[in-house]
């Protein structure tokens, strides 16, 4: 029988589990965004938010701007090609007609799988008793890749232009 210790972390991780998903979608709505920029800026308010949720799930102080610094140094020094395929993705919107459609197709599917693994991180990171204080993008960079690419493989068919067709 399992203790009221062991409740309590099993419904914060189902708890937490849920902020990520209902924040990976609204990342997926940001790919929707017609202006280029505007959609990555808008990806990034929803992680910070994510974060901000988390935190308070968790009982660690939550900063504004070290949530954002954090955040940019995780997925800045990651997975190159998926980021630049993400700026792509938005750049590409400029283009009139076939850009927009291009974008849409790209933008909300990665938005999705990079709020989904940067949920899981920073889930990880608090379940040891981490805080923002100490975490530790580039130690935590690999988690995160792996992440990355497993959100990637079980996006849902209705955000990925790849499993569609």
């Amino acid at each position: 029988m399992k203790g009221t210790g062991e409740s309590f972390m099993d419904n914060r991780k189902q708890e937490a589990a849920k902020l990520v998903r209902n924040h990976a979608y609204a990342g997926a709505g940001t790919g929707l965004i017609p202006v280029p920029g505007l959609d990555v800026a808008a990806l990034t308010g929803t992680q910070i938010n994510l974060l901000r949720k988390l935190c308070k799930l968790y009982g660690v102080p939550f900063s504004s701007e070290q949530a954002r610094g954090l955040i940019a140094a995780l997925i800045g020094g990651v997975a190159p090609a998926a980021i630049g395929t993400g700026m792509v993705g938005s750049l590409v919107k400029a283009i009139p007609f076939f850009g927009t459609v291009m974008g849409f197709a790209i933008m909300p599917a990665l938005s999705w799988a990079s709020t989904t693994a940067v949920g899981h991180v920073f889930i990880q990171h608090f379940e040891t008793g981490g805080t923002l204080l100490d975490f530790d993008a580039d130690k935590m960079r690999d988690f995160y890749n792996q992440q990355l690419a497993k959100a990637r493989a079980e996006t849902p068919a209705d955000l990925s232009a790849e499993k569609a067709a």
